[in-house]
Protein backbone atom coordinates (compact mmCIF):
# COMPACT_ATOMS: atom_id res chain seq x y z
CA UNK A 1 0.00 0.00 0.00
CA UNK A 2 1.46 3.37 -0.98
CA UNK A 3 1.94 6.05 1.65
CA UNK A 4 -0.30 9.09 1.30
CA UNK A 5 1.55 12.39 1.30
CA UNK A 6 -1.29 14.52 2.64
CA UNK A 7 -3.86 13.84 5.31
CA UNK A 8 -7.55 14.61 4.84
CA UNK A 9 -7.49 17.82 6.91
CA UNK A 10 -4.53 19.22 4.96
CA UNK A 11 -6.16 18.49 1.60
CA UNK A 12 -9.38 20.13 2.75
CA UNK A 13 -7.44 23.20 3.88
CA UNK A 14 -5.55 23.41 0.57
CA UNK A 15 -8.82 23.07 -1.36
CA UNK A 16 -10.48 25.75 0.79
CA UNK A 17 -7.64 28.24 0.20
CA UNK A 18 -7.62 27.50 -3.54
CA UNK A 19 -11.41 27.97 -3.71
CA UNK A 20 -11.16 31.26 -1.81
CA UNK A 21 -8.46 32.51 -4.18
CA UNK A 22 -10.58 31.57 -7.18
CA UNK A 23 -13.70 33.21 -5.76
CA UNK A 24 -11.78 36.37 -4.89
CA UNK A 25 -10.35 36.64 -8.41
CA UNK A 26 -13.70 36.08 -10.10
CA UNK A 27 -15.70 38.40 -7.84
CA UNK A 28 -13.44 41.47 -8.06
CA UNK A 29 -15.03 44.63 -9.39
CA UNK A 30 -12.32 47.17 -8.52
CA UNK A 31 -9.04 47.90 -10.29
CA UNK A 32 -6.57 45.12 -9.44
CA UNK A 33 -3.08 45.64 -8.05
CA UNK A 34 -1.20 43.84 -10.81
CA UNK A 35 2.01 43.38 -8.83
CA UNK A 36 0.24 41.65 -5.96
CA UNK A 37 -1.90 39.59 -8.31
CA UNK A 38 1.20 38.54 -10.26
CA UNK A 39 2.90 37.52 -7.01
CA UNK A 40 -0.15 35.51 -5.97
CA UNK A 41 -0.28 33.77 -9.35
CA UNK A 42 3.42 32.91 -9.03
CA UNK A 43 2.82 31.33 -5.60
CA UNK A 44 -0.18 29.32 -6.80
CA UNK A 45 1.79 28.13 -9.84
CA UNK A 46 4.65 26.98 -7.63
CA UNK A 47 2.23 25.08 -5.38
CA UNK A 48 0.61 23.40 -8.39
CA UNK A 49 4.02 22.46 -9.78
CA UNK A 50 4.99 20.87 -6.46
CA UNK A 51 1.74 18.92 -6.33
CA UNK A 52 2.46 17.56 -9.83
CA UNK A 53 6.03 16.73 -8.78
CA UNK A 54 4.72 14.70 -5.85
CA UNK A 55 2.34 12.78 -8.09
CA UNK A 56 5.11 12.07 -10.61
CA UNK A 57 7.35 10.74 -7.84
CA UNK A 58 4.56 8.49 -6.58
CA UNK A 59 3.66 7.24 -10.09
CA UNK A 60 7.30 6.33 -10.70
CA UNK A 61 7.59 4.55 -7.35
CA UNK A 62 10.20 6.97 -6.06
CA UNK A 63 10.38 8.25 -2.53
CA UNK A 64 9.91 11.94 -1.90
CA UNK A 65 12.97 13.40 -0.18
CA UNK A 66 11.34 16.72 0.68
CA UNK A 67 8.29 18.10 2.49
CA UNK A 68 5.72 18.94 -0.20
CA UNK A 69 2.91 19.58 2.27
CA UNK A 70 4.72 22.40 4.02
CA UNK A 71 5.84 23.89 0.69
CA UNK A 72 2.35 23.82 -0.86
CA UNK A 73 0.64 25.19 2.23
CA UNK A 74 3.24 27.94 2.48
CA UNK A 75 2.88 28.99 -1.16
CA UNK A 76 -0.92 29.07 -0.97
CA UNK A 77 -0.69 31.00 2.28
CA UNK A 78 1.52 33.63 0.63
CA UNK A 79 -0.89 33.92 -2.31
CA UNK A 80 -3.84 34.20 0.06
CA UNK A 81 -2.17 36.97 2.09
CA UNK A 82 -1.15 38.79 -1.08
CA UNK A 83 -4.71 38.88 -2.36
CA UNK A 84 -6.20 39.73 1.01
CA UNK A 85 -3.85 42.71 1.27
CA UNK A 86 -5.05 43.82 -2.18
CA UNK A 87 -8.62 43.63 -0.95
CA UNK A 88 -7.90 45.50 2.29
CA UNK A 89 -5.90 48.25 0.61
CA UNK A 90 -8.76 48.98 -1.80
CA UNK A 91 -11.45 49.07 0.90
CA UNK A 92 -9.61 51.43 3.27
Amino acid sequence: MEKLMFDMATLKDIKKKADELSYFCLSRTDEPDTVKLTQALDQVSRALSMFAEVELHLMNGRSIPFDPESYIRGRLGLAHRSLLSVSESHTA
